[in-house]
């Protein structure tokens, strides 16, 4: 080989670069188990946020669902004050109508007023508002307020007489009926006996 040619075989050697050695600590079965653990970490990290977004969705829901409620409450007994009014208005009216039945009034003003009770009924009840039927029924505190206890040969605590009309509205009541209630007479005069026996026994 002429001294030329082994020149340019020699260049040749040095201008290749040097075999790169993996550096220290960069073991790949130690770097795909810090991987592994970081993927892990980060798994548990949305899992916890999945957690907490549901949480916050059902609270919101919750609201949601307790503002709606809270809102039909306001409109369905928002207007029973109004109402409660009308009833008033109404009771003057069937009054007025008695009394000019009775009175033999002019039948036109009659009908008049008949138009216009008719025509408040039919607002109560489109509102839901709806009459209390008490008589004949058993007394229910919830829905009756008793004014007079009779003597009557109904069974004990049955309405024999309405003084004042109640009603309700949607169910809840907006005036309770004024009732007279029937009491059985041996049962009076068993109270009687009873009373009288302890005031014996008190000034004894």
């Amino acid at each position: 080989m002429s001294e030329k040619k082994r020149h340019l075989a020699t260049e040749t050697v040095e201008a290749q670069p040097p075999s790169k050695k993996p550096l220290d600590g960069e073991d790949p079965e130690t770097m795909l188990k810090e991987l592994s653990a970081e993927l892990e970490k980060e798994k548990s990290k949305s899992e916890d946020y999945l957690r907490r977004l549901q949480y916050l969705q059902a609270d919101f829901e919750n609201y949601r669902k307790r503002v709606e409620k809270e809102m039909s409450d306001i409109r369905q007994f928002g207007n029973q004050r109004l109402l409660s009014e009308l009833i008033v208005v109404n009771d003057e009216l069937e009054l007025a109508l008695r009394e000019a039945e009775e009175s033999g009034e002019d039948p036109t003003i009659v009908e008049g007023v008949g138009m216009v009770h008719k025509r408040l009924q039919s607002i109560l009840s489109k509102d839901g508002v709806e009459k209390i039927h008490s008589l004949g029924s058993k007394f229910n505190p919830d829905l009756h307020d008793a004014a007079l206890r009779v003597v009557s040969d109904k069974e004990e605590g049955t309405i024999v007489e309405e003084i004042r009309q109640g009603y309700t509205l949607r169910g809840k009541v907006l005036r309770p009926s004024i009732v007279k209630v029937a009491e059985n007479s041996a049962e009076r005069e068993s109270k009687s006996e009873k009373s009288l026996l302890e005031e014996i026994r008190d000034h004894e």
